[in-house]
């Protein structure tokens, strides 16, 4: 069975995709699907009926709920008199602040305090109406971070398992071509050299790996590139300069560039990142 692949787009200012139902009733009305970003939700009023591969799930109000990176879901049904919010979350937002980058971590739901704290600042988002107002994305963006830190300390879990919707799809040629670019990053790949290595025209690779990964093939080798680049210079004492050579970076400044393209800061300043949130009594 294959499941619809949804792109998400990130918001202009920030790095999340915010729905407010009934406003954005289309993509709700979506059969079983998947993506790559973490799904938030807030039930503000009414409730609704979450379906997932193995179970479903009730939602009231004032409830939230989370769903991982690839989690197959759909919204089977939904209350006349419901209100609440998604949000979309970009794995981008989470990696940095990880011991390995490499690995995309799954979550369980909040319980107790933590699921208190981020309740309200959900339900906090829920009462911004203008999302585009850059008063209030600066906003959004602090308590984004605030959220990330929250399930960062307390709701990771490795032993959760689930159907990835990557899984179902016709993913194989994708996945051969991922993992001669996580073998060979360090190489200079070029399209022609991958296209030859799955069997495909350029043309019609770099058209089919971003139809499966929503990412061109170049800005995928510069993720990749990146992430080994981030993780050298935060726990292995590499230079940014020696990280860029060792990693496949043409020079210094490529490296600098593509971090602060992918995560809003330069390396030296992920690497010199603390988390000082407090945590709520």
């Amino acid at each position: 069975m294959k499941y619809k692949k949804v792109l998400v787009e990130p918001g202009k200012y920030y790095d999340a995709k915010i729905y407010r139902y009934p406003q954005d009733k289309d993509i709700f009305d979506l059969p079983l699907r998947w993506h790559f970003s973490y799904e938030y939700i807030f039930i503000k009023k009414g409730c609704i009926k979450l379906n997932k591969l193995d179970t479903s799930v009730i939602l009231k109000e004032n409830d939230i709920y989370f769903l991982n990176s690839q989690e197959v879901h759909s919204y089977a049904e939904i209350s006349p008199d419901a209100e609440f919010i998604v949000v979309n979350a970009f794995t981008k937002s989470i990696l940095p602040y990880l011991d390995d980058p490499h690995k995309t971590p799954t979550f369980k739901n909040p319980e107790g305090n933590t699921k208190d704290i981020i309740t309200k600042s959900l339900s906090a988002i829920y009462d911004y109406k203008d999302l585009d107002d850059k008063l209030t994305c600066l906003r959004i963006n602090a308590i984004l971070l605030n959220v990330n830190y929250y399930i960062l300390r307390d709701c990771m879990d490795s032993s959760i398992t689930y159907i990835k919707g990557s899984e179902s799809d016709d993913f194989d040629c994708a996945k051969s071509a991922i993992i001669y670019i996580r073998n060979n990053f360090q190489k200079d790949i070029t399209l022609n050299e991958i296209a030859s290595y799955v069997g495909m025209t350029p043309a019609h690779f770099s058209k089919y790996f971003k139809d499966k990964t929503s990412e061109t093939f170049s800005k995928y080798l510069r993720r990749v590139r990146l992430e080994h680049a981030i993780d050298d210079i935060k726990n292995k004492g590499y230079t940014v300069k020696s990280a860029a050579m060792k990693n496949g970076f043409p020079n210094v400044n490529s490296l600098i560039g593509t971090c602060k393209a992918e995560y809003g800061h330069t390396p030296i300043e992920i690497k010199n990142f603390r988390v000082s949130f407090k945590c709520d009594n």
